[in-house]
């Protein structure tokens, strides 16, 4: 028998009701308790930040940095400026976290090799986010502040990453190289209005730079 049978089960009291404990047995799990749903302020504050970064780009890959105001971006976050600027600091500190968030290349290192030129044009020339960092590095050169930021940040997610994947003694060179010819055919096929060029046109180009990139991604 068991010793646990041996005993009479304590009571609870509930007022004018007496019920027994529930029994647990030696080696019962016990059911598990789901984590809490984190505190409102901070899913408020994970919103904001996430509005903030989502006007600051828009905004700084149409208007550039030099023409993008804080109090502008604030508005179309829909929050004031001094709140923003709890977030993020400054202007420049902004435009970091915001390109840091938008550049990445590891979505397009995840294709095979052989698909790499195809899958980047087609990105280029398809969703407005995957060109958002191209044209927010093109904007930045005005602005030396901006331009510096825009450096290191490329350099350490697109071009350090890239130049890993093709790897061999060239493969940092033909990073940049890929990186040159991405942001100047994003700059001129989605936000300079070139006149004289149809739909035909495009894609003749377009062509050209997927060869372009077959060459150099090997």
């Amino acid at each position: 028998m068991s010793p646990f049978s041996s005993s009479p089960r304590p009571m609870l009291s509930t007022g004018n009701f007496r019920r027994p404990c529930p029994s647990v047995n030696p080696g019962d799990s016990l059911p598990a308790m789901e984590a809490p749903p984190p505190p409102s302020g901070a899913r408020n504050a994970q919103a904001t930040r996430a509005r903030i970064l989502d006007a600051a780009k828009q905004l700084f890959s149409t208007k550039g940095y030099s023409h993008s105001g804080i109090r502008e971006i604030a508005a179309r976050a829909g929050i004031s400026s001094p709140l923003l600027l709890r977030y993020f600091g400054s202007k420049a500190g902004l435009f970091e976290a915001a390109l840091d968030q938008a550049m990445t290349v590891d979505p397009l290192l995840a294709v095979a090799p052989e698909d790499f030129a195809r899958h980047v044009t087609g990105e280029l020339l398809g969703r407005a986010e995957s060109v958002q960092p191209m044209l927010m590095i093109a904007m930045a050169s005005g602005a030396p502040e901006a331009a510096e930021i825009a450096a290191r940040v490329f350099a350490r997610r697109c071009i350090a990453p890239l130049a890993e994947a093709i790897g061999g003694d060239s493969g940092a060179v033909k990073a940049l190289q890929i990186s040159i010819l991405s942001i100047g055919f994003v700059f001129f096929l989605r936000h300079l209005p070139l006149t004289g060029f149809g739909e035909n046109e495009r894609r003749q180009v377009a062509d050209w730079f997927t060869r372009c990139l077959e060459d150099l991604r090997g």
